[in-house]
């Protein structure tokens, strides 16, 4: 039976010359770029959306990279692409990647593109968006780029904005959630909340321009997780624009269990750092502010100082660093289970931004003493 998410998609025809050289500058070619491994929970909610774009189904080529999935992940894509070609939607292809990482996937992905291929869109597997995304995505970015061009800047690409997950979550996923979008946890990164259209060092999900990864090389392999970052970065160097954006939005399934969070705080803090020893001037001191807390803790507690007034008298000193951010962590759980109406906030954001905080800097410091390797979690 046909998914009834297929018949948003239109059927565009070519027409006259004329008419079919000014629809190609109003809907350039877009490839979707989705690297997968072991993505059989989310990946059929994602590609469904991707092809139900209301973008001319003649003018988006969807690829799927898979790294050797064995859960049942091809077979999805194998079928999606069946119906989408029966239904007139997108080319969906499906690709080997024997290296397995995204990194990799992306280069591959890169390099079998046609020629005609204009704009590059970076999924991944257990992302899902509005069918519109497409649309409001490649129109934002062309309004940018004439405004670009006029002021002799090179336009990279536009990320977007990452929304909460929509599925059933249990408590820890609940939690997870709330975690990320707080400013503590999410910093000036992918899951940063922002409104408009501003400029980014990190734009979450970019659609990029393709001669301007054609221009830096693509990924660096080495990279397995920062990928991205270090990708936009060498686009800097070389004179390129990144922005992000809130015309659309994506939703993106996440950890869901305790385990799988303190592995994603590991793994990005060591990764994070591995970026930062090719690229220092991408540090910020907040990445770091956990670090400096404990060392400034141990330096007072070194000192034997007492702390004498507002009624209290030889407290120790040392006490004052942990005890305030015991309290800033109290009432950012606080303000998110009133804001949020979860009472369970009131224990959950504190714990979790605790373990945020501990196991990304960890991995801060495991990233400077230790070769990098495969990560084992997924989105649970």
């Amino acid at each position: 039976m046909m998914n009834p998410a297929y018949r948003s998609v239109t059927i565009f025809t070519t027409g006259p010359p004329a008419a079919s050289a000014k629809r190609m500058v109003e809907h350039p070619l877009v490839a979707t770029v989705i690297p997968v491994w072991q993505e059989v929970d989310h990946l059929e909610r994602c590609l469904a959306s991707f092809i139900a774009q209301d973008w001319p189904a003649d003018r988006h080529l969807i690829q799927v990279v898979d790294g050797g999935s064995s859960d049942g992940t091809r077979d999805i894509v194998k079928r999606l692409a069946a119906e989408s070609e029966a239904a007139g939607g997108p080319r969906v292809v499906l690709l080997d990647n024997p290296d397995r990482f995204v990194p990799h996937a992306r280069n591959q992905s890169l390099a079998s593109l046609p020629d005609e291929v204009e704009l590059v869109l970076e999924m991944i597997g257990h992302v899902w968006v509005p069918v519109n995304h497409l649309s409001q995505r490649v129109a934002d970015l062309l309004d940018l780029e004439s405004e670009s061009k006029k002021e002799g800047r090179r336009l990279a690409g536009i990320g977007t904005l990452v929304r909460e997950s929509d599925e059933n979550l249990g408590l820890v996923g609940r939690w997870v959630e709330a975690t990320l979008q707080n400013p503590m946890a999410s910093g000036r990164g992918q899951f940063a909340q922002f409104r408009g259209r501003e400029r980014t060092h990190v734009p979450p999900f970019t659609l990029y321009r393709r001669g301007a990864l054609d221009e830096v090389g693509g990924w660096d392999e080495r990279f397995i997780t920062t990928q991205d970052s270090e990708l936009n970065h060498r686009l800097e160097q070389s004179g390129w624009e990144l922005w992000r954006s809130d015309v659309s939005y994506c939703r993106m399934a996440k950890r869901t269990t305790m385990g799988g969070w303190l592995k994603f705080g590991h793994r990005y803090g060591f990764w994070r750092m591995k970026h930062l020893r090719l690229a220092p001037r991408r540090a910020s001191l907040l990445e770091f502010l956990p670090w400096i807390g404990l060392l400034t803790t141990l330096f007072l507690c070194c000192t034997g100082l007492k702390f004498t007034g507002l009624g209290l008298t030889d407290v120790p000193i040392w006490l004052i660093p942990p005890l305030t951010y015991a309290v800033v962590l109290a009432l950012h759980g606080l303000f998110e289970s009133i804001t949020r109406q979860q009472p369970t906030l009131l224990l959950g954001m504190p714990l979790m931004l605790f373990l945020l905080h501990t196991t990304f800097s960890v991995g801060l410091l495991d990233g400077l003493i230790r070769k990098g390797r495969a990560p084992k979690d997924r989105v649970n």
